[in-house]
């Protein structure tokens, strides 16, 4: 960053103070619903999380938060059985073809948001920023590299080969020679993580190898013989991944190695790279910033690195989250995060976000080199240079800038709903994420809250208005001051932590699956004669996603989470578009003791801790509360087409429903598509009603499972669906034209909970 940009280019000195009158014990924290948002954990039973530093700072109340969803009814005890909720992409060209996909973002915090200085001026200042990563589930793995002397490119119109200097430098894929070559990548000469920054060790000869073929020895990897291991993880216990700080100011790549092997390990979870949070530890924090009378601390190599802000004087480690990125906005060296939208209530400001996200621009860094070891110290050109080191810009993210938007008004003092009595939400279009070999994506979202005042001039403080008593300068703001109030002899404290006026607060999604649209859908039964393409998502305009939000308890035991609903609970789509309809669950839901500031319980119907959804047709009103009969079905019965995620039943549908209509004559094929459609139709309903346990009514042609067949040996499915799976991939439909209403049978507790829904096709 230039020197001069110090006090433009941060978030938290943006703020001003908080209200004055803030107590400081009150928590303004930030809640994500939808995607269910971790808060830090993962599969508690308590009402407590266990670990509030386990993957980033969120500064939240320890109460919130959803766990991590089951993919049977059992706690998971292995990755395998997690679930991962499944979002479809966007085209490639979706501006131009309308195959878009939709998520909804949902949140609630605490201190307020919206307004505007001008016609709607509110208590304070606020901006929302959303950003996601993702990594291919195929080829991006957490593993040594196997080349120090190469990495993987992503190419770019502008730089076709990824080795033109004279152009914008491509997007760095953290990938090893395989999964670059897979995915279509450009495995080149190291631009920018070479053998002096790399992490790597030949234990053999020669000692100074770079890659696997230099070494006649052994490679070694920190992830051993068990990897490679997934990139973004959930983690199986509530343990922090470690991390060794370094001791000297020469150490080696394989000192780098060495120091990673013991801190990174399998069964915990991972966000941010090792590599990443190491880099921040030993880079300088920005000295430019305002800093109040806080008395921010060095590092083990004896300077104030970028883990030590304001808001985190001391490095209090969460995960391996840079707490300087985390603190500021836009920041001004390279962040694997992507920026979706930025809600502020200051849109004047918007070119200036959106120019400087890193979505569109490169940020530079110092690297290592062979005459200057920690030179990742240096945080700006001249001080790299002057010491040896090698200042490089890191390729933007080579997509879009962010939607910037006027912040939605929340009240202050409430975790709730909106100025029109919904919940704040953005409808974020999912990107297209693509390489060669059509990768599912490991994601991530994280949504961060900043709030202040109007006390001072925020955007013009910088370090020079640090409080400094020895020059006689004063901080517009210090802790806990005593104010004159005109009486004599009289002072009165106010409560103000100046490591908190200016707060960002955070929250963060448990990693879900983000995949292409499918290309083709083989084994799906026949549409052709009633006019649907071969390929479903060719018929598939703007895909909904709707889900289910909230966890077991009642208001009281789940807050500051929220009670079960669909979300959303009200959808408007065209005959043209399609929905997935798909929900996750933990089992592990207990709310118990320890239960903090809150209430212990799980009030709800069937076993203990456990949510379990399914998916049914009530009658043509919303305030009602029992489903219609199979015999009465009209959303089930106007599905016009459908698309199995699971990849489960298509074969089922064919073999049961549709395999003889091939061979019939010509004439006769119409009525037995028609025949074979409708008895497809009737299953999908009976799926979404017993999430999956039953594959059809009566057929038992395959290894389906059929109500009408007891030979598998298995239980009935449970009346309050114990014996189900907490989660379920479900279906994607097009439906034809109607209002149509659903509900869940068993959180559907009349005066307690209500889980219902409503379905507008146009």
């Amino acid at each position: 960053f230039e020197p001069n940009m110090a006090a433009m280019l941060r978030w938290p000195s943006r703020f001003a103070l908080l209200s004055a009158l803030l107590c400081l014990c009150v928590h303004a924290d930030v809640y994500m619903h939808h995607p269910r948002g971790s808060n830090n954990r993962l599969n508690e039973r308590s009402a407590n999380r266990d670990n509030a530093n386990r993957l980033f700072d969120s500064q939240n109340n320890n109460r919130g938060g959803y766990n991590k969803g089951d993919r049977t009814d059992n706690a998971f005890q292995t990755y395998a059985d997690q679930y991962h909720m499944l979002h479809f992409m966007s085209d490639a060209n979706f501006n131009i073809t309308g195959r878009k996909s939709i998520l909804g973002i949902e949140w609630t915090n605490q201190h307020g948001c919206g307004g505007n200085e001008l016609g709607d001026p509110h208590k304070l200042n606020c901006e929302i920023i959303i950003q996601y990563m993702c990594q291919s589930e195929d080829n991006a793995w957490d593993a040594t590299r196997d080349d120090c002397t190469r990495e993987c490119f992503i190419p770019t119109d502008a730089n076709p080969s990824c080795v033109n200097t004279n152009a914008p430098p491509c997007p760095i894929a953290d990938m090893n020679q395989t999964g670059c070559t897979n995915a279509g990548y450009i495995w080149a000469p190291a631009q920018f993580f070479d053998s002096n920054n790399c992490p790597h060790r030949c234990d053999g000869n020669p000692t100074n190898a770079n890659s696997t073929t230099q070494c006649a020895g052994t490679w070694v990897r920190h992830t051993g013989n068990t990897g490679p291991w997934p990139r973004y993880r959930d983690g199986l216990t509530t343990t922090r991944q470690g991390y060794t700080e370094p001791n000297n100011n020469q150490l080696t790549p394989a000192d780098d190695l060495n120091r990673k092997d013991q801190d990174v390990t399998l069964e915990l979870a991972l966000h941010e790279s090792w590599d990443y949070y190491d880099q921040c530890y030993r880079r300088e924090r920005n000295q430019g910033l305002f800093t109040a009378d806080q008395n921010l601390q060095r590092n083990n190599l004896g300077y104030s690195s970028a883990i030590f802000t304001r808001q985190n004087p001391n490095n209090n480690r969460r995960g391996y989250e840079c707490p300087e990125e985390r603190d500021y906005y836009p920041y001004w060296h390279p962040s694997p995060w992507k920026d979706i939208v930025i809600m502020t209530d200051r849109l004047d400001l918007c070119p200036f976000y959106q120019s400087e996200s890193q979505n569109v621009k490169g940020k530079n860094m110092c690297f290592n080199t062979d005459r200057c070891t920690n030179c990742i110290r240096y945080n700006n050109k001249a001080a790299c240079e002057a010491n040896n080191g090698a200042w490089k810009m890191v390729a933007a993210h080579g997509i879009p800038p962010p939607e910037c938007i006027q912040a939605p008004w929340s009240r202050v003092n409430h975790l709730g709903n909106g100025r029109h009595g919904e919940p704040n939400s953005y409808n974020w279009t999912l990107p297209y994420i693509v390489d060669k070999m059509f990768s599912t994506q490991r994601c991530v979202v994280r949504l961060r809250y900043n709030m202040s005042t109007d006390d001072y001039d925020a955007w013009r403080v910088n370090a020079s208005f640090n409080n400094n008593d020895g020059q006689g300068i004063r901080s517009p703001v210090r802790q806990n001051p005593n104010v004159d109030i005109g009486a004599a002899n009289q002072a009165l404290r106010l409560a103000i932590n100046t490591a908190q006026f200016g707060r960002t607060f955070q929250d963060r999604s448990h990693v879900f699956r983000m995949a292409p649209r499918p290309t083709a859908t083989s084994g799906r039964p026949s549409r052709l004669a009633a006019g649907q393409p071969a390929n479903f998502f060719d018929g598939c305009k703007t895909l909904y996603n709707l889900n289910v939000r909230g966890k077991r308890g009642n208001i009281v035991q789940t807050f500051p989470a929220v009670e079960y609903d669909f979300y959303p609970n009200q959808l408007h789509l065209t005959t043209d578009d399609c929905v997935h309809v798909q929900w996750t669950g933990s089992n592990t839901h207990n709310n118990g003791n320890p239960a903090g500031d809150g209430q212990a319980g799980d009030a709800g119907e069937g076993r203990g801790g456990t949510d379990r959804h399914n998916f049914v047709e009530m009658n043509f009103v919303f305030d009602e509360s029992f489903p219609i009969p199979a015999e009465r079905l009209s959303m089930m019965s106007n599905i016009t087409d459908a698309y199995d995620p699971s990849g489960r039943y298509d074969n089922i549908d064919n073999q049961c429903f549709c395999a003889q209509c091939a061979s019939l004559a010509a004439a006769q094929r119409p009525a037995c598509y028609a025949k074979c459609w409708n008895s497809v139709r009737e299953s999908w309903a009976l799926r979404m009603a017993t999430v999956g346990y039953y594959d059809t009514m009566d057929c038992s042609a395959t290894t389906n499972f059929a109500v009408n067949d007891l030979s598998s040996g298995r239980d009935r499915l449970n009346n309050l669906l114990d014996n189900a799976f907490a989660s379920y991939a479900g279906g994607v439909f097009k439906f034809s034209r109607g209002t149509y209403h659903y509900m869940c049978t068993r959180n559907n507790n009349f005066s307690n909970r209500d889980q219902k829904g409503k379905l507008l096709v146009a």
